[in-house]
């Protein structure tokens, strides 16, 4: 970027109070948390702003907050407008510090802004808080970040022998975010439903899956609690959230006729995954297609999220990587 580009770009976004501010903390050498704090402002919003800052003058982001990118930006005001690095200073206000909302999670702290949220999207939001919460709980001291597009991947730094394939991905959508993650992770968390069918021709009986579930750690009495009366005699009279259980017996299965390709339906009539109990106590598991090593949920929540993130991840945090070992390096 010449000169007159750099003047026309800084012209331009003095007509945007709201970034100014941004720019001079950033040049001043505060993190995101820090960003967020003094403005008030949740980080997602934070990283989105300085993102904008860096496209306006003309600096590729693969990822908002790279330090990298913080010092590309500050040596071109350093060549440009070297007073805005030297003699910018923390604009705080104390309306700022009044819309500044803590909550905690286990010793987590995530920044939630009373408003003024500038996302287009549910997804966008959500990928955001999940990268927040990520770095907040120290995820960067044995995970490293790769982003294609609009996933966003997290894989051991430095593996060796190790498993060096990606351990949790976010996938953002218009209406929500779909996270993948390692089976070994949540297996021990699922619940499974199965369900018996007696298949008439080869007179075998076979086992299916219903719906795989994680019921989120905390919210077990909720999601007994709210059961659909349909599964109460299944789950509630034992208050188990974790295993395999069934909706029907062998003396009492399904029927599926290959040469019709008809099934009976009995103990499966009006099942459905996102019916079962509370939407904020469980999520529905499914198969990730590309990654098979992977379970994937779709999170419409900022709570949920939070509460998944920050369990998960710290799961992913306390693994002892040096017990498994893949020699797959999966390309992102």
């Amino acid at each position: 970027m010449n000169s007159p580009q750099f003047n026309e770009a800084l012209e331009m976004l003095k007509k945007a109070p709201r970034k100014v501010e941004v720019l001079k903390l950033l040049l001043a050498g505060h993190t995101n948390d820090q960003i967020a704090q003094l403005r008030g402002r949740a980080e997602g919003t934070v990283r989105k702003q300085i993102s904008n800052v860096y496209k306006d003058f003309g600096i590729k982001s693969e990822f908002p907050g790279d330090r990298a990118l913080r010092d590309k930006l500050k040596d071109l005001f350093l060549k440009y407008k070297p007073e805005w690095v030297s003699n910018c200073s923390p604009a705080i206000t104390n309306e700022a510090s009044k819309q500044l909302e803590k909550i905690n999670y286990d010793g987590v702290t995530s920044l939630v802004s009373s408003g003024d949220e500038i996302f287009e999207e549910p997804g966008e939001e959500l990928i955001f808080l999940a990268i927040n919460i990520l770095d907040e709980i120290g995820f960067e001291q044995k995970f490293k970040m790769s982003q294609a597009s609009q996933c966003i991947g997290y894989r051991l730094k430095n593996p060796g022998k190790r498993d060096k394939r990606y351990q949790i991905f976010f996938y953002q959508s218009i209406c929500g975010l779909s996270v993948s993650i390692n089976k070994l992770i949540l297996d021990p968390y699922l619940l499974n439903l199965h369900y018996w069918v007696y298949i008439l021709e080869s007179g075998v009986f076979s086992d299916k899956i219903a719906g795989r579930f994680l019921v989120l750690p905390g919210k077990e009495n909720l999601f007994l609690d709210s059961l659909n009366h349909k599964y109460w005699n299944i789950l509630e009279i034992e208050r188990k959230t974790v295993g395999d259980f069934y909706l029907n017996s062998q003396e009492n299965p399904e029927f599926y006729d290959p040469n019709t390709n008809e099934l009976t339906t009995i103990c499966l009539d009006g099942f459905r995954e996102y019916d079962l109990s509370d939407g904020e106590s469980y999520l529905c598991i499914s198969e990730d297609k590309q990654f098979d090593y992977t379970w994937e949920t779709f999170i419409y929540s900022r709570e949920v999220l939070q509460e998944f993130i920050i369990y998960f991840g710290k799961s992913l945090l306390d693994r002892n990587w040096y017990d498994i070992s893949d020699d797959i390096d999966i390309p992102f």
